[in-house]
């Protein structure tokens, strides 16, 4: 398949995809042949070019509808069902507290949680700086955290989105 193929699938590829594809073509740019050095760069510029469109169109639509894109676009693991569901039911609890709930220990909800959001942020919104360590704060995307307390809660655009997806607390 020649690259000029390849980057008309582009827009159909998840995230992981995309990554491999980008971590393939950086080694391909770095150490191919001049051949491939010239595809690897016109990958890497494509896919720069189609992810700058996704976030300028993903910017101008309603919290709700990004949610329910990105969940359509990507549904959810059975495990990361859990994870939102866990917290539809138990707002206002701690990490611990929910990694519990789900028979899990420590943080074991926030380090999933976070890693389901960061999967979805290109089709969401960027996770904001970390307050406490040199990262973005991933988890943050859909939920709210309240430090006094060191609490959690699903953002009232998301609980609303995740209903219409038909992830709603138990009994409702």
């Amino acid at each position: 398949m020649s690259i000029d193929q390849i980057i008309l699938t582009l827009p159909d590829k998840s995230t992981e995809e995309r990554a491999r594809m980008r971590r393939n073509a950086e080694d391909k740019k770095a150490s191919g042949p001049p051949k491939l050095r010239a595809d690897a760069e016109k990958l890497l510029d494509a896919l720069e070019a189609v992810e700058a469109q996704e976030r300028d169109a993903v910017r101008h639509m309603p919290v709700a509808e990004r949610v329910v894109q990105a969940f359509t676009k990507r549904p959810p693991s059975e495990t990361e069902e859990k994870l939102l569901r866990v917290l539809l039911e138990n707002p206002g609890s701690t990490s611990s507290a929910l990694s519990q709930a789900l028979g899990w220990r420590a943080q074991s909800w926030h380090l999933h949680f976070g890693t389901m959001c960061q999967n979805r942020e290109a089709d969401l919104w960027p996770a904001p700086p970390s307050k406490t360590r040199d990262a973005n704060f991933h988890s943050s995307i859909l939920a709210d955290f309240e430090r006094d307390g060191a609490t959690w809660s699903l953002k009232p655009e998301v609980v609303g989105a995740l209903a219409k997806l038909g992830i709603r607390r138990m009994g409702t």
